[in-house]
């Protein structure tokens, strides 16, 4: 239950994170309780459910691997890498590999399965005595003394691998510019929702997808089974043969190696790594992001004035949770409804609580259609104009104007400028220190090889025909390779903003809705034109936002449905049925539509239908947009 009274003076910040410390312990409990139950079924021991020492192995895995990624996952959604900045005209996979905060989340994240399977192979080692598979070291009865087990160095291996797909999928579904957005789920406002079974739900979808990665594991298991003696023989001559350090980290070769052993004790290793991150993460994702049933500002000594500090905060996580109550008082709660329409008091310079709301909403809505103005009136570079399509060409033969293809732009780039001789300096004394000259000579020498590079590619794809071009990277690789998804657009100008704007405009059209009944002193009425406008204006932007992302779609889609009828064309030539290779398809097309209807479908039908309402509930006072 929540608190009795909120501290005094503090803002909606303070508040939500007073109310989701329940939460957080229950994540803890829950993690707890999961990673007990799946480490003694990864044991295939009922009995370990009752010992001491897998409790705390259960309690040792929480508090040094689960923990940590708790509270990264934590830092990482309440204070944001970087805020996203429109979308890099490469591919989603080059971007990811470019962005330092995936290498960051997949590191932690394989450091993290690596420290899972080692505690796992002691939790074993304890509970099945020194004969475990994964015991931390083997007794060679030839040499009379222990070495290091082979399979858990293996299965550590391994795990760093799953661990490390498991940040690379989770790095995929949501952008790190977007790490800082909560999960937007209608239902839990629209439909209330219980946590429990959004937990299932969820993880119903996420734990078969997260085993749908096991089977490329059997990659880097055959990478090592290749190159096994290579490795230990060249770590050997690192370290030495009769070295006292060599028992420790090279096994000794008189033990039997089997590939089948090593699977059969490493698979429920693996297994328990991916089931339970992706628990955990799952845990946290649905407990921090779920709209509170009860409302935290009812609290507070102000609940308006808390409510509208919420409304305004900067960070995306804060505002849409205020935006998410105030869409829960508008729909619901008919007191809170009439009192605030009923708070019409303006002592000591403290607004109405109408206007405060109001304002605090439209601000949201004003700025989300602030930044496709400013997108619009950006300043272009000196020279450039912008390009105006001859009258009924289409927008997509528009957008493929210019060079017919890559190749050609590359050819047809202007060269870089070379780098500038440096001007005879005056005479003046020698430095102290030759460090002083070093790195401006570094980057004059990195701008020279870049040059050369440059020159020398274009020369090179100039001279090679555009037939062989083709040839050598077909339309849909060059597409796939250079060309950003358009689903990234949507979701960098889009994703952040969604949750609090969605319930923003939900907010407002059900608070003037009801305030033909239930506002007493007409506090909403001479907003009504403002917000009705509001909602339309942002509406058309993200109308705008959709066809520009259906463009890139077609011009994605039109790359690989030509070269898909090159090959139709082939496979007729030669007699082969090419009836069943269909060139209608647009893969780039019906991913835009499937992520609009996931993602932003709620917040079109809150813009859209949100104005008509209001026009229809005020067309009978004379009210006309």
């Amino acid at each position: 239950m929540p608190p009795a009274l909120a501290p005094a003076g503090g803002t909606y910040r303070a508040l939500l994170k007073q109310a989701m410390r329940p939460r957080q312990e229950r994540v803890l409990f829950l993690s707890l309780l999961a990673t007990h139950l799946l480490t003694c079924a990864a044991l295939a021991s009922p009995h370990a459910l009752v010992r001491p020492s897998a409790a705390a192995g259960s309690l040792a895995i929480v508090g040094v691997v689960l923990l940590p990624l708790l509270l990264a996952r934590r830092h990482r959604l309440i204070y944001a890498p970087h805020a996203p900045k429109g979308t890099e005209h490469a591919a989603p996979s080059l971007v990811l590999l470019r962005t330092p905060a995936v290498w960051h989340h997949i590191g932690r994240t394989a450091l993290a399965a690596v420290a899972l399977a080692v505690l796992f192979a002691g939790i074993a080692t304890h509970v099945h005595g020194g004969a475990s598979a994964l015991a931390p070291r083997v007794y060679v009865a030839s040499h009379r003394a222990y070495y290091v087990n082979e399979t858990l160095v293996v299965t550590a291996f391994v795990a760093a691998c799953a661990g490390a797909a498991l940040g690379w999928s989770d790095a995929r579904a949501t952008p790190p510019a977007c790490w800082h957005v909560p999960a937007f789920d209608p239902d839990a406002v629209l439909h209330p929702v219980t946590l429990r079974v959004r937990v299932v739900r969820t993880l119903g979808a996420r734990v078969p997808r997260a085993l749908a990665t096991l089977p490329w594991l059997a990659a880097p298991l055959a990478l090592y089974v290749v190159g096994r003696d290579a490795f230990w023989s060249a770590l050997l001559r690192v370290v030495g043969i009769d070295t006292a350090v060599r028992p420790w980290i090279v096994p000794s070769f008189r033990v039997p190696f089997a590939v089948s052993s090593l699977v059969v004790a490493m698979l429920p290793v693996v297994v328990l790594v991916v089931v339970l991150l992706t628990t955990v993460h799952t845990l946290f994702d649905v407990y921090w992001t779920q709209p509170f049933a009860y409302l935290p500002t009812a609290h507070a000594r102000d609940p308006n004035a808390a409510l509208v500090a919420g409304l305004g905060d900067a960070h995306p996580f804060f505002a849409a949770h205020a935006a998410a109550e105030l869409a829960r008082i508008a729909l619901y709660d008919t007191a809170r409804r009439k009192a605030l329409f009923d708070d019409v008091q303006r002592l000591h310079g403290r607004p109405a609580a109408w206007d405060a709301l109001a304002k605090a909403c439209l601000a949201r809505i004003d700025a989300f259609v602030a930044e496709a103005r400013a997108d619009r009136d950006a300043p272009r570079p000196a020279g450039a104009a912008p390009s105006r399509p001859a009258a009924g060409a289409a927008p997509a033969e528009a957008a493929r104007a210019g060079p017919a293809n890559v190749w050609a732009a590359l050819a047809q780039a202007p060269a870089p400028a070379a780098p500038a001789p440096a001007a005879p300096a005056p005479a003046a004394p020698a430095p102290a220190t030759v460090s002083s000259t070093s790195a401006p000579t570094a980057y004059k020498l990195v701008r020279v090889a870049a040059y050369a590079a440059t020159t020398l590619g274009r020369h090179l794809l100039r001279a090679i025909p555009v037939d062989a071009k083709q040839a050598l990277v077909p339309p849909s690789v060059r597409v796939a390779l250079t060309t950003a998804s358009p689903t990234r657009v949507l979701d960098a100008e889009l994703l952040a903003p969604r949750a609090a704007v969605c319930w923003s405009a939900l907010a407002l059209a059900r608070l003037v809705e009801a305030s033909v009944a239930e506002d007493r002193y007409g506090s909403v009425q001479k907003d009504v034109r403002r917000v009705v406008h509001a909602l339309l204006h942002a509406h058309e932007r993200l109308q705008r936002v959709k066809q520009r992302a259906e463009r890139a779609a077609l011009d994605a889609d039109h790359e690989v449905v030509r070269e898909a009828r090159i090959v139709q064309s082939a496979l007729h030539e030669v007699g082969a049925d090419a009836a069943s290779f269909s060139t209608s398809y647009a893969p780039y097309f019906h991913a835009l539509q499937s992520a609009w209807q996931a993602r932003y479908a709620m917040l079109d039908a809150a813009l859209g239908e949100g104005a008509q309402q209001i026009v229809q509930t005020f067309a009978p006072y004379g009210l006309e947009t």
